[in-house]
């Protein structure tokens, strides 16, 4: 279970409950799952929760290159997804003149990224 300590927000104190969050009044934190740690922090971060603090008691698991990170708008009509894109430049222009009509691209971590541009 991780740790949840923020200045008070109604909104996302309603979410973390979604989440199974519980208070704990003794340490006077919230605890979800620690599989629920990023949902948490987008929240906290579209919410604009102030003084956001999360303890883990592990490490949260690494995100597999294939996954994308996902999460609602805040009216919750859309899913905003973030993701890494990498594709020939020779073949995003030809698609983009209309010579192909599909590229194949590659999700990568922002860090693969990087790694594959240096040197």
């Amino acid at each position: 279970m991780a740790k949840v300590h923020s200045r008070y927000n109604p909104e996302f104190i309603k979410y973390l409950k979604s989440i199974g969050g519980k208070w704990n009044p003794e340490a006077r934190v919230w605890t979800v799952p620690d599989g629920k740690i990023h949902e948490a922090e987008a929240k906290a971060k579209e919410l604009n929760v102030e003084n956001l603090k999360i303890e883990s008691e592990k490490s949260a698991p690494k995100q597999a290159e294939d996954t994308i990170p996902m999460r609602l708008s805040r009216d919750g009509r859309f899913v905003l997804i973030s993701a890494t894109l990498m594709a020939f430049t020779e073949d995003v222009k030809a698609m983009f003149e209309g010579k192909r009509r599909a590229v194949k691209f590659r999700f990568c971590r922002p860090s693969n990224l990087e790694n594959s541009f240096s040197g």
